[in-house]
């Protein structure tokens, strides 16, 4: 049976050959010819497309959007710097009954946080106690950033921001900005200094800004 198989395929080569000419000189010449020609080595080959310098085009690099980047950090040794970054990164932050870190701030709470922050060392105590132990704030010490306002016969406090408004924690926003005119402004109960010497911008200084 091997030997039957053996000589059709020998038959089959040699027809093959006789058929090709060109072949059989080829395979004279290279004894390696009829292992390519059985392989299909003569099958025409892929080419690579050919590339043009001229129209070479710069790789494309991803565009970063900046705007979604955090803001740099910044080391400063101000207090009213320190107790602005404290304030800000804390802006929105839910209301929490006696609570006073991330998880959530009552008014007492924030303002002992962000002044800690500030370089503040005072105990965490309520609003009425800080009003007996900070001393009055008068005429412009009223309006200037870090100053404490006292609301509703001192059962809420607040942080001054400038003339116009001022930030705490309220029980429906959280932390946030709020301003004196209308309702805020009608319950006024008084001001403190700030527990941390912050100094108020020369107006010269403010002209030359604006």
């Amino acid at each position: 049976m091997i030997k039957a198989f053996q000589r059709a395929l020998c038959f089959c080569l040699l027809a093959g050959l006789l058929a090709h000419p060109g072949m059989i000189a080829q395979a004279q010449i290279n004894p390696d010819a009829l292992m390519r020609i059985a392989a299909g080595e003569y099958a025409k080959a892929s080419r690579m497309p050919r590339i043009d310098p001229d129209n070479f085009t710069s790789l494309v690099l991803p565009v970063f959007r900046y705007d979604f980047l955090p803001p740099p950090v910044i080391f400063t040794n101000d207090p009213a710097d320190l107790l602005q970054n404290a304030i800000m990164k804390r802006i929105g932050i839910r209301y929490r009954f006696h609570g006073s870190d991330d998880r959530g701030y009552d008014c007492s709470g924030f303002v002992w946080r962000v002044f800690n922050d500030a370089g503040a060392d005072f105990e965490r105590v309520a609003a009425r106690t800080l009003w007996r132990q900070l001393p009055e704030a008068k005429g412009e010490e009223t309006r200037q950033f870090g100053a404490l306002v006292f609301f509703n016969s001192l059962k809420h406090i607040g942080i001054v921001r400038d003339s116009e408004s001022f930030y705490h924690s309220s029980r429906s926003q959280g932390i946030t900005i709020s301003y004196f005119a209308g309702y805020w402004g009608k319950r006024i109960t008084g001001f403190r200094r700030s527990p941390v010497p912050i100094f108020p911008i020369p107006p010269d200084l403010i002209n030359v800004a604006e």
